[in-house]
């Protein structure tokens, strides 16, 4: 066999992979063995990149990375002439089982260093195992296959489990080879990989349980590989470095930092408030660690689910996406999908909130925003698919009874209102309310035209679940039509005068419509809904869709205006 135009001579084959296969051969002019690589992947535009990542690294000199010499294309098949390492692979020295504990942890340190160069660089190897650690004539460990590996698979037995998801986060993650050295350095010291032969479903498992041929280990080792093999990318070593540093250290260093526990206090009680719709007091302590733990990532995050709750949908957002750049991997999928709703942007969120209820299937809350998203895109045999297995699943939820219904009769245009099952949840407020509209004698909606019947119906959030009895109290008002000074339905219907279904009739003839606004009073959880009216104001400024109220507020209809209080006791 020739190649390069006679310049080298074929020796023997080394071996065949993935990528293609490699021989020994010799160059003629200076007689030097060298390994050629010859590629399967005859994709010129990646075989143009291939080069271009080994020739950036072949500039680093790096003594523990096979050194590459050159290239050349045969038709279009590309070969690349690379080191010759004629002390074999790791994988040999597994096999041979006469590498001590020392000598192990003392390779893995040196390719952890030289990981660390390259991964500075903005490369990641994404095949790192034992198969592509070779040993130079003179024993010098070294790493191959760089630029070769596939970027987008890996070998499965050394593959992070985020890195199944084979999306783009993971492929430009350094963590996965971090991932990957410590289950070399599992195999290395143990002679055992636990992953080997396992489908996908199965090492997801196995990390589950945690079973891994490490006990009889020294416990700094055991420490050190755990970690390293985290399931959990931000459980893991961050960066090589801190690999390094581990062993170097025989122990795995303690990282906590003071002001992230300091801050942690301060948003546990900030959580506690916002499970009680305790919206002023979440604030407060939200404030005070943005103040004192300013650019903290948990910080942020608490940021963002605040403002997202409280309908503050672009803060939120400005939240999440600084979160982000501190922490790229940062679980906020569900929250992200839930602003891509709010911002009408369906598909990506109905993308996100799929993706997050595959890693937590226990969401239910994301399932509701999930039916949510079918509803407002007028998928409603998809919206009561989804309500009706969850109704099936729990009874705990009332808000999937209602959204099944709603869904129900947008698809029957009206006509068919809903299962007797459904409708004899009459306690349920929200049904109540959407019953009352779909019976209506004279109708607050048109068919086809606005307002629309969709415009009319209430969807159940999921905070809705557990609604307390609640008081609004009327401090004043401009209407000219006589109100209650306070009023304690759970949902209260504004809208023009002589439209007997509702709760506060507003004077000002056709300025405003026959059902303008509801407010859903439960304690704690006031909101303003408004209902694709003529306009609502709240406190001055124009509402559309949902907004919280706290304390004493401004409600504007037409020309009318209701100061009202959703907490009496603050009068006092």
């Amino acid at each position: 066999m020739q190649l390069y135009d006679n310049k080298y001579s074929f020796i023997k084959d080394l071996g065949s992979g993935g990528f293609g296969k490699v021989f020994l051969a010799k160059e003629k002019v200076s007689n030097r063995y060298v390994a050629i690589k010859q590629l399967i992947n005859t994709n010129r535009s990646e075989q143009e990149d291939i080069i271009h990542e080994i020739e950036i690294i072949s500039r680093f000199d790096n003594p523990h990375i096979v050194n590459y010499y050159h290239h050349f294309w045969e038709e279009e098949i590309l070969f690349l002439v690379m080191e010759f390492c004629s002390g074999g692979s790791l994988r040999d020295k597994i096999s041979s089982k006469e590498v001590n504990d020392a000598q192990a942890v003392e390779w893995i340190q040196t390719l952890a260093a030289s990981l660390r160069i390259i991964h500075n660089r903005g490369i990641i190897h994404h095949d790192i195992k034992p198969d592509n650690i070779v040993f130079s004539q003179n024993g010098t460990i070294k790493i191959a296959d760089f630029g070769v590996a596939n970027k987008d698979i890996g070998t499965r037995a050394y593959m992070s489990p985020e890195a199944f998801q084979w999306d783009i986060d993971s492929t430009k993650d350094p963590r996965i080879d971090i991932y990957a050295l410590g289950v070399t350095m599992m195999e290395l010291l143990t002679h055992q990989n636990p992953f080997f032969s396992l489908s996908r479903e199965e090492i997801i498992e196995k990390h589950q349980t945690a079973d891994f041929p490490i006990q009889k280990l020294p416990n700094w080792q055991q420490e050190i590989i755990l970690k390293a093999i985290n399931k959990v990318p931000e459980l893991r070593f961050q960066f090589m470095v801190e690999l390094e540093e581990a062993l170097k250290a025989k122990a795995v260093p303690i990282i906590f930092k003071k002001d992230n526990l300091k801050a942690a206090e301060l948003i546990e009680l900030a959580d506690k408030a916002l499970k009680t719709n305790k919206w002023r007091n979440a604030a407060k302590y939200l404030e005070l660690a943005n103040t004192r733990y300013p650019n903290n990532v948990i910080v942020l995050q608490a940021l963002g689910k605040y403002n997202l709750r409280i309908q503050k949908i672009e803060t939120a957002k400005k939240f999440y996406e600084k979160a982000l750049k501190l922490n790229s991997r940062l679980d906020v999928q569900k929250d992200l999908g839930w602003i891509n709703l709010e911002n009408k942007k369906y598909p990506i969120a109905i993308g996100l909130l799929s993706d997050h209820l595959h890693r937590n299937p226990a969401d239910y809350e994301a399932y509701n925003l999930l039916i949510r998203c079918y509803y407002e895109t007028n998928r409603y045999e998809t919206a009561m698919e989804l309500a009706k297995m969850l109704m099936e699943t729990s009874t705990a939820f009332p808000c999937f009874g209602n959204n099944y219904f709603i869904a129900h009769a947008m698809l029957s245009n009206g006509n068919n209102i809903a299962p007797q099952s459904i409708l004899e949840d009459r306690n349920n407020p929200f049904i109540e309310y959407n019953y009352s509209v779909l019976t209506e004698e004279s109708l607050s909606h048109n068919y086809g035209k606005t307002p629309t019947l969709k415009s009319k119906l209430l969807f159940m959030d999921f905070h809705f679940n557990s609604m307390k009895p609640n008081t609004i109290t009327f401090l004043e008002s401009s209407n000219k039509n006589k109100h209650p000074e306070s009023i304690s339905k759970p949902i209260i219907k504004f809208g023009r005068s002589n439209y007997t279904t509702n709760d506060i009739e507003v004077s000002g003839g056709t300025a405003v419509s026959r059902r303008h606004c509801v407010l859903i009073n439960s304690k704690d959880n006031v909101w303003l809904y408004d209902l694709e009216s003529t306009g609502t104001h709240l406190n001055d400024e124009k509402i559309t869709g949902k907004f919280p109220l706290i304390g004493f507020n401004k409600l504007t209809i037409a020309n009318v205006d209701f100061n009202l209080t959703t907490d009496k006791s603050k009068l006092l």
